[in-house]
């Protein structure tokens, strides 16, 4: 008997240590998706990959602060119509190119090729830096 309640111990303890491994690579590959923004170009990517893909989330993570609630509202506006919402998520989106203009230290214009759904474009976003991360600015035209 005594033998059945070791065996069955060890096997407790090593489900437990499998359960707490899957729960920090877990927490751990949450951490690494943490987008780029530490350049106009990756956070130009970040964005134009999160709008066309309807990440609002991370959108509003790369966006400047008094853009945010521009953000909410266009999420407000998603939520009303899942089913728009859900087309949107599976937007096809490769972003092909990004080249950044220095206004000056805490001002870039960035231009951006991809394509989205296979389909060429190209845009141009303003971007400010704040807090030592670059952000893109969908108010104010440089």
């Amino acid at each position: 008997m005594y033998f059945c309640n070791l065996n069955f111990t060890k096997m407790r303890k090593i489900k437990l240590l499998l359960l707490a491994a899957i729960a920090a690579s877990t927490l751990f590959s949450c951490n690494s998706k943490k987008k780029d923004v530490s350049t106009p170009e990756n956070a130009t990517k970040t964005f134009v990959t999160a709008f066309y893909t309807g990440n609002f989330d991370e959108m509003y993570n790369c966006t400047v602060k008094n853009n945010r609630p521009i953000i909410q509202q266009m999420q407000k506006a998603m939520n009303t119509n899942k089913e728009k919402l859900e087309s949107v998520r599976k937007n096809e989106i490769e972003v092909l190119d990004v080249t950044s203009n220095m206004i000056n230290d805490s001002i870039a214009e960035c231009e951006c090729h991809f394509l989205y759904n296979k389909q060429k474009k190209k845009m141009t976003y303003n971007l400010r830096n704040e807090d030592d991360k670059w952000l893109v600015d969908l108010t104010v035209s440089y």
